[in-house]
């Protein structure tokens, strides 16, 4: 069995962990530094919160990099000290980033081994989540949660590879609609090279279309915000909009990263509605990610209808969460759990 040892890495070397980033075997682009930092920075002023970076090495060669949070919870969750991964709800996944794939009894170790490491920073609870099914070894306890689909685009190469590949039913239906629109106006599908490019009118309209789609999803202020001033036609941010004439009647930021396209937050203009300018947005998302050669598009979390008529495979993400069984760590989780009842 690998053994592994650890370290908290004193300083966030930008540089650093971006050439370990693309020369990982196991990566993904929620720890890419541009969005670590945007994260770092919307949230260092709403919570107490302390970056631990860890580095992970193996006596077989290989290296981890983990990037966690203490969180310094407040009153009304009785104080109580949680290690997160950096993203936590915001980001889908949460996958140490490793030099090589690991095999199952190193997985093991690794896991085993940044529990007892972890321990030193007096935490009250660890809650580590977004972990992939290739990620998780057989011997912890691995809570499954959401389906993740995909669409693996190796045989996908044309428009017309992509239409084969649809039921009938939808093939039909993204094209009664392009058709549609396009009898309503200029139909074009408009990616932005910058953040700095997308106007401030048009961003609006995406944050408040998305807060009456979803009116429950917490929005850390000024996130989205910071994350388009990441955006770059290559990402690892990418924003872009399906317009008739000059009007966005579907809005998608997403991120783009070594051979894949994440989905990650899509919404259409409800006075089109009728139209589905989100499915055709997202027809012309995947014809863009079949041109640039991407391997894997992505949907990220949920399970929801649409997304088995636009994939062909998925995953599973896993948490596990340990408490502390210090006598302050029992009355914190005793003092929570009287107050939600």
């Amino acid at each position: 069995m690998s053994v592994w040892h650890y370290n908290r890495l004193e300083t966030f070397d930008e540089d650093m962990w971006l050439k370990h980033l693309y020369n990982a075997e196991v990566s993904h682009v929620f720890f890419h530094p541009q969005l670590i930092n945007v994260w770092l920075d919307t949230y260092e002023p709403l919570r107490d919160i302390e970056p631990i970076f860890v580095e992970a090495t193996s006596d077989d060669g290989n290296v981890a990099l983990m990037p966690f949070v203490l969180w310094k919870r407040n009153w009304k969750n009785a104080f109580i000290h949680t290690i997160i991964p950096i993203g936590y709800s915001d980001f889908d996944y949460h996958d140490p980033i490793f030099y090589r794939c690991p095999s199952n009894e190193s997985l093991y170790a690794y896991w085993e081994g940044l529990n007892d490491f972890l321990k030193q920073f007096n935490a009250d609870e660890i809650l580590i989540d977004g972990i992939r099914t290739g990620i998780i070894d057989c011997k912890h306890q691995w809570q499954k949660g959401e389906v993740c689909p995909n669409l693996d685009l190796e045989k996908i190469n044309s428009d017309d590879d992509l239409f084969s590949f649809f039921s009938t039913k939808l093939r039909g239906d993204i094209r009664r609609q392009i058709r549609r629109l396009g009898e309503m106006g200029n139909l074009r599908f408009k990616e932005y090279v910058s953040g700095d490019e997308v106007p401030a009118e048009i961003w609006n309209q995406f944050m408040v279309a998305h807060s009456k789609k979803w009116p429950n999803a917490y929005k850390a202020p000024g996130v989205h915000k910071n994350l388009l001033k990441e955006c770059s036609i290559d990402g690892p941010v990418y924003f872009s909009t399906l317009m008739v004439d000059d009007m966005p009647i579907a809005w998608h930021l997403g991120f783009e990263y070594n051979g894949v396209y994440y989905y990650y937050m899509p919404v259409g203009n409800p006075e089109y509605a009728t139209q589905s300018p989100v499915k055709v947005h997202l027809f012309y998302l995947i014809s863009r990610a079949i041109k640039k050669n991407i391997q894997i598009y992505d949907h990220l979390r949920g399970d929801e209808t649409y997304k088995s008529g636009w994939s062909n495979g998925y995953t599973n993400v896993y948490s596990i969460k340990r408490n502390s069984r210090s006598f302050g760590s029992l009355v914190k989780h005793s003092i929570l759990k009287l107050r939600n009842r």
